[in-house]
C-alpha cells in the first residue's frame, strides 16, 4: 500500500513563530510526531511518503504515487484538512483520518468525505482499519470505545519519513494523559486522568533513533504533562541523564508540566542534570476565584503559589 502521510497547514497566528523562525533559518517549530508514530504503528511493507504542509506542497507526482491518503491535524488544522481530504477524493484516493480533531469532532463537516475515520489512539484502532483494508472495505469508522492502550508497546514513530532541517525543535513524547481536571483543556477527554507512560528503555530508543539520524537540536517532550506520573519520570530522567553524558549532551530538552513541579527540587534537580533547559507551565491567571472555576486547583496551593513566585 503506498501510504502518503499529509499533514494540514496552521494558519498564520501569534503560535506560528514565523518571524522568529525565519531568525533561525528554520519553517517549522514541531514536527508531525502523531503521523510518524501512525507510521510506525501501520505494516512495515507499506511504502511511505510524508509531506506537511507547514514545509511544502504537495508535488503532483506524490498525489499519482498514493494509493491511500492518511491526514491527521487539530481543530486550527481544520480548514486545511477539508481541503486536502477534497484534493484525494478528487483524484480519486482514499482517505483516512484521524488525530485529535477526528477523534473529539467525528461528525465535523470538514472530515464529513473522508472514507476512513480512525479515532482515539492508534494503538487500538489502527490495527482494526489495517483489518478493513485487507477486507477490501472502502470505508469505516473505528473507535476504541473509551478503552486506553498501554503505550509500552509503542514503536519508535518513523523520525525518518521528515524532513529534519525543516524544524526548529523535534518531538517525543513518554506519557499520555493528565491527573488534573482543568475544565477548559482536552486532554483528559482524549487520553484520561491516569497518565500512562512508555518505559524509559523506550524513550533512549527514541532519542537514540534521532541521534542516529544527525538531530543534533532542542528536544520537545510533548507530554501533556511531564510530571502527571511524577514516579515513571523520575525512573526517566537518570536514563536520559545518562545516555546525555556518553555522548556529551547533544539535546537539549523543553517539556511542559504543572505548576506544582515547584514544590519538587528533587524533579526540578534532575530535569536540569539531564539539560532540561525551559519548561511550559499553564499559569491562566492570578485570580483564585477564576483558577476554582475552572477547576485547576493545583494553582490554588498555597505551597505550590508561594514556590512558584520564588522560582519563576
Amino acid at each position: 500500500m503506498r501510504t502518503l502521510f499529509v499533514y494540514p497547514q496552521f494558519p498564520k497566528t501569534f503560535w506560528s513563530y514565523e518571524k522568529i523562525l525565519e531568525l533561525v533559518n528554520r519553517k517549522v517549530l514541531l514536527p508531525p510526531l502523531g503521523l510518524v508514530t501512525v507510521a510506525a504503528l501501520l505494516p512495515q511493507e507499506w511504502e511511505m511518503k510524508l509531506v506537511d504542509r507547514n514545509v511544502r506542497e504537495v508535488a503532483d507526482a506524490e498525489w499519482d504515487w498514493a494509493e491511500l491518503v492518511v491526514i491527521s491535524g487539530m481543530i486550527v488544522q481544520k480548514d486545511d484538512m477539508q481541503q486536502q481530504i477534497n484534493e484525494a477524493r478528487r483524484r480519486g484516493i482514499p482517505v483516512a483520518v484521524g488525530g485529535p480533531y477526528a477523534s473529539s469532532t467525528p461528525d465535523a463537516p470538514e472530515i464529513a468525505d473522508a472514507d476512513f475515520k480512525i479515532l482515539d489512539e492508534g494503538e487500538i484502532t489502527l490495527p482494526l482499519f489495517i483489518e478493513a483494508i485487507q477486507r477490501g472495505d472502502s470505508s469505516g469508522r473505528f473507535s476504541a470505545e473509551g478503552e486506553k492502550p498501554d503505550v509500552t508497546s509503542t514503536p519508535i514513530p518513523r523520525f525518518d519519513l521528515l524532513q529534519l532541517d525543516a524544524y526548529d525543535s523535534m518531538s517525543v513524547q513518554f506519557s499520555r494523559g493528565c491527573p488534573f481536571n482543568c475544565e477548559f483543556c482536552d486532554i483528559i477527554v482524549l487520553y484520561g486522568r491516569k497518565p500512562r507512560t512508555k518505559t524509559p528503555e523506550q524513550l533512549i530508543a527514541e532519542l537514540q533513533s534521532l541521534y542516529d539520524l544527525g538531530w543534533r537540536r532542542s528536544i520537545f517532550l510533548v507530554d501533556d504533562n511531564f510530571i502527571g506520573n511524577k514516579r515513571n519520570a523520575k525512573l526517566l530522567l537518570p536514563e536520559i541523564k545518562s545516555w546525555q553524558e556518553d555522548r556529551g549532551y547533544p539535546f537539549s530538552f523543553a517539556t511542559e508540566a504543572s505548576v506544582d513541579l515547584a514544590d519538587d527540587d528533587e524533579m526540578m534537580r534532575m530535569m536540569h542534570e539531564a539539560r532540561f533547559e525551559s519548561v511550559f507551565l499553564g499559569i491562566e491567571t492570578p485570580d483564585e476565584a477564576s483558577l476554582e472555576i475552572a477547576r485547576k486547583v493545583q494553582n490554588t496551593r498555597k505551597i505550590g503559589r508561594a514556590s512558584c513566585r520564588e522560582r519563576v
